[in-house]
């Protein structure tokens, strides 16, 4: 290969992965996007899996090897050769827009166990895995240009070993470096993570893939180890690269070795054979058993209280007469903004599932009215003429101008308010219309919509519009909406959503609404769970007088991609008013029952001991509403344990001083520093450290049974160096009903030497019991299960003293604990020692008969 040959094939102007070299007759590959799903042009290719925290809630190597296996193999019958994913980063905060993307929670340990099960379940079909983002992008708000300030040490015991288990566990593929900086550096050229710590000291040999231009200098990049600059190839060109190289600034060999690194991936794969030949998928079955699986494992039950009968809510019997609340419950299962969104090709609602498994002398009533859809919501025209009588719809009248002047282009009632310019439809409940008679262009449309509203119980009514530019709404005159048009990131933009709440209305009543939006100039997108368009609806917050004579309510409530996903952060609080109506909803019929979901966890304090039941369900993918329903009655028993905590308020967060308020990295003038400032004491970490009670611990998990633990044992109480020990335990099924336990094991140093946690989970097991039996578990640890590391020495170090095994239930039920002795000091070195104790690197491993 000749040097123009050469820097072509580290840079991506093609469509594909890894460049094409056609004079060798070599073709490039295909990745896509897939964490929850196969995206292929905008489309899901097989199923809508559970997103990555909900496989993280399932603390199950099982679970991960059968997700990777299921999407490579989608991912290999789509045409594909690479898959964008799996992503290691922590939740640091709830605030992050990408937390469903990411498979560690909170603690780097259950993502060194739980990533490398998921890239050898891919790679084991032939498919290659990307790690991701590499590194330290715990947010989106201004992800493009925030630095991340963190110390080396933080960076090495909590942000890297998801990414180093990767590397040695599983030789994966790729990595794929991230959009921000770290201690200086973008991440993409950052020499000092990517040349001296992944491809120096973990001795790693696959490829380092930008995201999305996230190169911003040429050399830097080059210099830094990145080896292919993605998408467009902007960086990696010849006209910035050869005068490096003639000044000797870039040596040839920075050049030779990014080509040989993306040489193997090809080689090492054998990717030609199969190159870019989609096929139908014959074998649909593995994708919506793994999603089923993991959606049955994932959902955590954090409360269920007893009713007036004396036994606990959940349960359900099937004879039960329910009322459903919520999108959540009716909808299309939802995934987030971005990437990961993943439209399902089929699936079952949670409506749906509990209407399926209901006895037939069973009431299973969804509540339209108190849902917030711009589809089924009722709108009139004020009444005319001496009769009174109303006529549904919203008159519109459409504007060739952005300021609502002159006479409009067209003027007409439409059923309801659901317009969507890139399909150009308007698709309700009430009937459909088509975009017709007006263009809704861009920097030179407005439109106002006039209609009325009949409350059907009184209270204050929730409003909420979607649009992708400025609005606003007023309700009898009143402003209750506005938005600015904004977006609240530049690179990926989602259509802008608001809601707020009216004063108190009264039932029968009518009264007025109006509408002004416009459609400014902007890079709105119309794919990956945005619109192009605007949509408004509106519901009571009230609910029905008559609420109490069902059995139970189930509200089904979270965030969709209208409100979380790439590119921006979210706030702590439900959204459009959920917390007041799942409040409202309690008061009215004390026996409910609220499912939440999203990629992380919300705010529930201010209804948290009102309900009769909580389960977290996060996005639970097609067969979600399958799981939900099994759950709910009984046919299966909830096992999820929270990979994060769940605060009582968002003060609480141990990460809450550097990061109070996603809004200040948005906007004109946004913040561009993060400075991880609670260092080691991030999560339950940092609630141990001041000694406080979150409102759920780490690890935390109901079960429709109870277990016990008993007869902890140590193969041995002394640790020498190079050695592992077994932690062996009994766990009982006290209850009578079967059931998974995942029991958790902690490492508490007694007056260690240097500032430490009180306690980091080190291991964990996953045990399924029959009503009365006991089982006896191995829980492996080694030397790195004890260190911690030495900057200054480039070293993870243990030092000699004594160490509490704990173990128990959840980070705050630990009820069996040994001491271990270390006698003598010890140095690992960072290329030599493994996140992971052996027994454990052979766990996550698949083999091939379980390929397919």
């Amino acid at each position: 290969m000749n040097q123009s040959e050469k820097i072509n094939f580290t840079r991506v102007d093609d469509g594909h992965m890894i460049p094409s070299l056609l004079k060798w007759g070599i073709k490039g590959t295909v990745a896509y996007d897939s964490s929850m799903g196969v995206h292929v042009n905008n489309a899901t290719f097989g199923a809508q899996y559970p997103s990555q925290s909900a496989l993280a809630a399932t603390w199950s190597i099982n679970r991960a090897k059968e997700f990777g296996l299921a999407i490579a193999y989608e991912t290999r019958i789509s045409g594909g050769q690479q898959m964008l994913s799996p992503g290691v980063n922590l939740y640091r905060t709830p605030y992050n827009g990408r937390s469903a993307e990411y498979v560690s929670g909170e603690d780097p340990f259950l993502g060194a166990v739980l990533a490398p099960a998921i890239v050898n379940g891919i790679q084991a079909q032939g498919i290659q895995a990307s790690g991701k983002h590499y590194l330290a992008n715990e947010q989106e708000a201004n992800r493009q240009a925030v630095e991340i300030k963190v110390d080396e040490r933080t960076l090495r015991e909590l942000y890297l070993p998801g990414f180093e288990s990767m590397v040695k566990n599983a030789n994966v593929a790729s990595i794929m470096c991230g959009f921000n900086k770290v201690n200086g550096d973008y991440a993409c050229e950052n020499h000092h993570l990517i040349t001296e710590v992944l491809k120096g000291e973990w001795g790693y040999q696959g490829m380092v893939i930008s995201d999305f231009n996230a190169i911003h200098d040429a050399f830097k990049g080059a210099w830094a180890g990145t080896d292919i600059d993605m998408p467009s190839g902007l960086q990696f060109t010849e006209a910035k690269l050869l005068p490096y190289l003639w000044s000797g600034q870039l040596t040839q060999n920075v050049i030779d070795d990014k080509v040989k690194r993306n040489l193997r991936a090809i080689v090492s794969y054998d990717l030609q054979e199969n190159l870019n030949t989609a096929k139908p998928l014959e074998h649909p079955e593995y994708g919506m058993r793994a999603a089923l699986n993991t959606a049955r494992e994932s959902i955590v039950l954090l409360r269920n209280e007893n009713t007036a009968a004396g036994k606990p809510l959940l349960p359900l019997a099937r004879s039960a007469k329910i009322a459903v609340i919520g999108n959540w419950a009716h909808d299309v299962p939802a995934s987030p903004f971005g990437t990961a969104n993943s439209p399902p090709n089929s699936y079952v609602t949670e409506l749906s599932g509990l209407q399926q498994l209901a006895s037939s002398s069973s009431d299973v009533t969804y509540l339209s009215e108190m849902s917030l859809n711009p589809a089924s919501s009722v709108w009139y025209q004020p009444a005319t003429g001496d009769n009174g009588i109303s006529n549904a719809g919203v008159k519109a009248e459409y504007f060739s101008n952005t300021n609502f002047s002159g006479d409009p282009a067209l003027t007409r009632v439409e059923p309801g308010l659901n317009l969507n310019w890139t399909t150009g439809s308007n698709v309700t409940n009430a009937g459909s219309t088509a975009v017709s008679g007006f263009s809704p262009s861009p920097g030179a449309f407005s439109a106002r919509f006039t209609t009325t509203i009949k409350p059907t119980v009184s209270g204050a009514q929730v409003f909420k519009v979607r649009a992708d530019g400025p609005y606003k709404l007023w309700v009898n005159d009143e402003l209750v909406l506005q938005s600015d048009g904004v977006p609240y990131s530049g690179d990926v933009v989602n259509a802008l959503t608001t809601s707020g709440k009216t004063a108190a209305l009264s039932a029968g009543k009518t009264y007025s609404v109006k509408l002004e939006y416009q459609r400014v100039q902007g890079n709105f997108i119309p794919v990956l769970g945005s619109l192009t368009g605007v949509q408004m609806s509106w519901a009571s917050l009230r609910p029905p007088k008559d609420l109490s004579k069902y059995d139970a309510v189930v509200v089904a409530t979270g965030n969709t991609s209208e409100n979380e996903g790439e590119g921006s952060d979210h706030g702590f609080d439900l959204p459009d008013q959920q917390a007041e109506l799942i409040s409202f909803v309690a008061k009215a019929n004390p026996n409910t029952i609220v499912v939440m979901h999203g990629g992380g966890v919300a705010n529930m304090q201010p209804w948290a001991n009102k309900v009769g039941a909580t389960l977290q369900a996060w996005f639970p993918g097609q067969q979600g509403g399958q799981a939900v329903a099994e759950i709910l009655y009984g046919k299966v028993n909830p096992s999820g344990k929270l990979p994060v905590t769940i605060d009582k308020k968002i003060e609480d967060n141990p990460s809450y001083a550097s990061y109070p308020d996603p809004a200040a990295y948005r906007g004109n003038n946004p913040l561009t520093e993060m400075t991880y400032s609670e260092g080691l004491y991030m999560g339950y970490r940092g609630y141990d450290k001041k000694h406080a009670k979150p409102l759920y611990p780490f690890g935390y998990g109901l079960s429709y049974t109870t277990f016990s633990y008993s007869d902890l044992k140590l193969s041995t109480n002394v640790l020498t160096p190079g050695s592992t020990i077994d932690v062996k335990f009994t766990v009982t099924n006290t209850g009578d009903k079967a059931g998974f336990e995942v029991a958790q094991l902690y490492v508490q140093p007694v007056k260690p030497a240097v500032d430490r946690p009180e306690k980091e989970l080190k291991g964990f097991t996953k045990v399924y019991l029959q009503p009365g039996e006991s089982k006896t578990v191995s829980v492996p640890i080694d030397s790195r299960s004890l260190a911690y590391y030495v900057d200054k020495t480039a070293s993870w170090d243990v030092d000699a003293g004594k160490f509490k095994i704990l173990v128990g239930a959840d980070s705050e039920n630990l009820t069996l604990n040994r001491t271990l002795i270390t006698l003598y000091p010890e140095k690992l070195t960072t290329r030599d020692s493994n996140p992971l104790p052996l027994p454990l690197r052979k766990a996550v491993q698949v083999s091939a008969a379980q390929t397919y």
